[in-house]
Formats: structure tokens, C-alpha cells, sequence
């Protein structure tokens, strides 16, 4: 993979009349929006040509690589307008790099260090701005007839691009050919009539990092959307100038780093339940914040320490914004679960039978700790009783199925026997209680460990219910082998340790009921999308 300034020296000495304009010209000229251009600021509105701009700013790499070039360092640049106002909350700049002939790129910048140009993005998700007039107003002011325009820009400069472009008037936008948003958010559908973005559809190229969080907030359908590869990790691959570049074209890769899909799909979920109003408290509340306290810059947003995210918590919780950022760890730990579960949507997905085993398992593990020896003669004389009972009624259809030959049945009939009489004496031994006890509930939860092992086994993901089969697998060996193996002292404290474990036994397997409902849900309408 290579770099911007690698393609801007491989391809220094080939004008735009040998090269015409691609995809890759269009991230160098959107890199080139960040720099300052104090000549064109002192020059009024005159053009002047990137070398003699970047003169003496230009000692190394990639701007280096810019000056010494033809292709882009002979590019006159021209309009140059920056707006910076507070006041509005507006951070701004665009300029017109002339290709050739009446060809030529219209750029606007993204956005800066400053905090009112990070306000300005939040902004964008609960009104429209003054930065989004100016843009369209650029373009209506420099774009002309004899002429034929490239449009674009990176991050908030992608977004103003896009914005202005599609607010165009039927003349105007026919002289634009092509619309690049170089990872910038799409038009709020709240704000803006995103209907517009249908009459330049066809002509726009979205380019992407592989780590990418800003590029999908509020995105559209827009068929030409391009990946690439980054020399950096993270959410700093939104830098442009970390994007691949295969010699003359994009370093294009196949999909999103998953953990930046799982980032967007948070992000997509929580912008979703909250109003634009929350969204102007809350960003009001944190911005109010770090201006009172004197920063202008993100890098400052921080530089007293604890200090400084105790004033935030404190002016969040005081302008009634807690709620609406309390909503956004829940989305991360929680995603749609809660509104799924609540509203009903996972009923039809649950299985019916684990869940009631984890009730179950819930009420009697708490039975156990409440009253524990009491439990355990209740729980052994249910078990033998309802053992009784069932030999009964299954002996009695048994010998009616036989017209009461006893002699045919006779096998059945010496089991109830044996039944009845180890019911008998457990009622009136209790050594014998505890003993048949031990030996029953021991070897449930020997088979309940095996029943663990074996779904350890075959998990093929080390999720929630992996570490929670294998911790119940452990717990149920260990406290099977204590019960047949310990004395009857010992009943009471046995039973309170094997209540606790029931009981997050059944807290859990509800959860993963849940869970795997929650799953067979997303499967479900992930398939019904496609």
C-alpha cells in the first residue's frame, strides 16, 4: 500500500491535460484545504498558484511533495473564502483549484482543532447552519456557465458538499460533473428533506475508510461507495492523509473493520431514540462547558483532568441531558434488547422451556438460602412422593391393561414396592432422608455438569453462554461431589452454598434465554432485509 504523497510524486510531472482528474486527485485536493493560504487571505479574493501559496511552508512530506510537483503545484487556486464566527458557530472555508481549460475542482475544508468547528458538526444533527448556507452560497457565487466543476471535500467538508450540491438550482447543478464526500456525514433526515439527494445520486462517489464512524452517520443510498485502506489503526484512519493508494487509483478493500460497524450500528441506534431537541441540550450542556472554563481548541477540552469531566457530569445533570447521555451506554452494553424485549418482539423467539427452568431454578435456589434444611426434606419428599405417585398411576393402567394379571406386571409392582417403602422410611428416618437425598440431588447436578461439558464442547463461540456453561459445569461437579460425599453436618451450609449457585444459575439461564431470542430475532430480520 501506498501513500497520497507517494502518488503525488509518482505522477508530479503529468498535468491534468496528459492525466485527467480521477478519484485519488480529488483526496489530494481535499487534504490541501487544511493548509492556511495567508497569501490568498491578504490577496482579496486574487488567485494564485499552489507553489507560490505553500512558498517556505513546504520543508518535507507531503506538501513537500506538492511544491515540487506540476500536476498540482502549478494549480492555480482561486476564491479562497473562510469564515470563522463563534458567534454562529461557524468554522468554514472553501476555494477553486483550476484543473485545465474550464475545468475545475470546488473544495471545501472539513473541520479544524477548534471546538466551534467540532460544535458545528453536532450541530448539523438538530438544525441546519450557517456554515451549510455559506456553502450553498459559494457555489451559487462561483460556478458559471463557460465552466465545468468537480465538487467535494473531507469530513464536514464531504458533508457541505453533498448539502449544497443537492439545494442547487436546475442550471447550477448541471455544470457540476461529480460530487466527492471523502468520509462525511450524510444529511439528517430531521433537518433536512433527504429527498434531494436523489438528484445527484448518480453523480456522487463516496470514499471510505475500512475504520469508519463519521462516513455512515446519516448515510444515503448512494451506489458508488468506495473503501480504502489505511497505514493507520483506529478512528484515526478518518485522517485522509493516512488513505492506501494502489499507484494511480484507490487501495480499495472489501468491507468495514467490524469494530467500527458495531460502533456505527450504536451510534445509529442511539442518534435514533433521542430528539433533535435532547440532542441540542446535550451538546450545549458539554460545549458550554469546555467554552466557560476558556478552551479553544479540542486538544484543550481536557487539559485540567478530573476537573474537567466533573463540570461536564455536573452541567449535564444540571440542564436536564442526563438522561439523553445516560441512553448511550445502554445502547452499548444493551443495543435494541430492551425495546425488544418490552414491546414483545422477542416472544415469539424464547424458549418457552428454558425460561421456566431458569425460574424455576431461580425460586428454589432462594427457597434454599431462606430456609435450607427445610428445603431439603421438602425437596426429597416432593421427589420421592411424585415418584410414588407416577409408579401408582402407571402400575394401576398397567394391571387394568392386563385385566389385573399380577403375575404378568408383577416387575412393575415390586418397583412401586420399593418406591413406597423408601418413601416410608425416609418419612420416619431422617439419616435415611439425607442419605436417599444426597444421592439424588448429587447426581442431578452431576448430570446437569456433564449436560455443561458436553455444550462447552460443541460451542464454536466464546460468548456469554460459553463462560456460563463452563462455570455452571465446574460449580455443579464440585457441589455434586460434596453432597454424596459429606456428612450430614454439614446439610445446612451445603444447601445455603448450593442455593447461592441455583439461583445465578436461573438469573443466568433467563439471560441467555433472552439472549438467544435476542440473536434469533436479528437473524430473522437481518434475512428479511436481504
Amino acid at each position: 500500500m501506498s501513500s497520497l504523497t507517494d502518488y503525488v510524486r509518482w505522477y508530479a510531472d503529468l498535468s491534468f491535460y496528459d492525466m485527467p482528474f480521477n478519484d485519488v486527485d480529488n483526496l489530494v485536493l481535499s487534504t490541501l484545504t487544511y493548509y492556511h493560504f495567508d497569501l490568498l487571505k491578504k490577496a482579496e479574493g486574487k488567485a494564485a498558484s499552489l507553489r507560490r501559496c505553500l512558498q517556505g511552508n513546504a520543508d518535507s512530506g507531503f506538501y513537500k511533495a506538492v511544491y515540487d510537483s506540476r500536476r498540482f503545484g502549478t494549480l492555480l487556486v482561486s476564491d479562497f473564502t473562510e469564515v470563522f464566527d463563534s458567534e454562529t458557530d461557524t468554522q468554514f472555508a472553501a476555494m477553486q483549484f483550476h484543473l485545465c481549460d474550464n475545468v475545475y475542482y470546488i473544495a471545501f475544508r472539513g473541520t479544524d482543532n477548534t471546538l466551534v468547528g467540532w460544535r458545528e458538526d453536532f450541530i448539523m444533527s438538530y438544525r441546519r447552519t450557517y456554515g451549510q448556507e455559506l456553502a450553498l452560497s459559494y457555489l451559487n457565487r462561483v460556478i458559471r456557465d463557460e465552466r465545468e466543476y468537480f465538487v467535494g471535500g473531507h469530513s464536514k467538508g464531504g458533508h457541505l458538499a453533498l448539502y449544497a450540491a443537492c439545494h442547487l438550482d436546475d442550471d447550477k447543478l448541471g455544470k457540476i460533473t461529480h460530487i466527492y464526500n471523502n468520509d462525511g456525514p450524510g444529511l439528517c433526515p430531521e433537518v433536512d428533506d433527504v429527498s434531494l439527494i436523489g438528484r445527484i445520486r448518480n453523480r456522487t462517489t463516496v470514499i471510505l475508510p475500512q475504520y469508519c464512524i463519521f462516513g455512515r452517520i446519516f448515510a444515503h443510498d448512494i451506489p458508488d461507495v468506495k473503501i480504502v485502506s489505511s497505514s493507520f489503526k483506529g478512528i484515526v484512519q478518518h485522517d485522509i492523509i493516512s488513505w492506501g493508494v494502489d499507484h494511480g487509483a484507490l487501495d480499495i478493500v472489501n468491507d468495514f473493520d467490524e469494530a467500527s460497524s458495531w460502533i456505527n450500528d450504536v451510534a445509529e441506534q442511539w442518534i435514533g431514540d433521542i430528539s433533535p431537541e435532547e440532542r441540542e441540550k446535550l451538546v450545549g450542556a458539554i460545549f458550554d462547558t469546555f467554552e466557560e472554563r476558556g478552551a479553544e481548541y479540542y486538544t484543550q477540552m481536557f487539559s485540567e483532568g478530573i476537573d474537567d469531566v466533573e463540570e461536564v457530569v455536573k452541567n449535564v445533570v444540571e440542564s436536564d441531558a442526563v438522561i439523553t447521555a445516560a441512553k448511550l451506554p445502554g445502547k452499548v452494553l444493551f443495543g435494541d434488547f430492551f425495546d425488544r424485549l418490552f414491546s414483545g418482539r422477542l416472544r415469539r423467539f424464547l424458549d418457552a422451556d428454558e425460561l421456566v427452568e431458569g425460574i424455576i431454578l431461580t425460586l428454589l435456589g432462594l427457597l434454599m438460602v431462606l430456609v435450607p434444611r427445610q428445603t431439603f426434606w421438602i425437596v426429597v419428599a416432593v421427589l420421592l412422593g411424585g415418584t410414588v405417585a407416577f409408579q401408582l398411576w402407571y402400575t394401576i393402567k398397567k394391571l387394568r391393561q392386563s385385566r389385573w394379571n399380577f403375575a404378568h406386571e408383577r416387575t412393575r409392582v415390586y418397583i412401586l414396592l420399593a418406591c413406597a417403602t423408601v418413601f416410608v422410611v425416609t418419612l420416619v428416618k431422617p439419616q435415611a432422608v439425607f442419605i436417599v437425598g444426597s444421592a439424588i440431588i448429587g447426581g442431578w447436578l452431576l448430570l446437569s455438569a456433564y449436560k455443561s461439558l458436553l455444550k462447552v464442547k460443541s460451542g464454536r463461540k466464546r460468548d456469554f453462554l460459553w463462560f456460563r456453561n463452563i462455570v455452571k459445569a465446574v460449580l455443579y461437579m464440585g457441589c455434586g461431589v460434596f453432597i454424596m460425599a459429606a456428612p450430614v453436618e454439614t446439610l445446612k451450609w451445603f444447601m445455603l452454598a448450593l442455593g447461592a449457585v441455583m439461583v445465578i444459575d436461573g438469573i443466568c439461564t433467563v439471560i441467555a434465554t433472552l439472549l438467544k431470542a435476542n440473536r434469533k430475532y436479528s437473524r430473522h430480520h437481518s434475512g428479511n432485509k436481504q
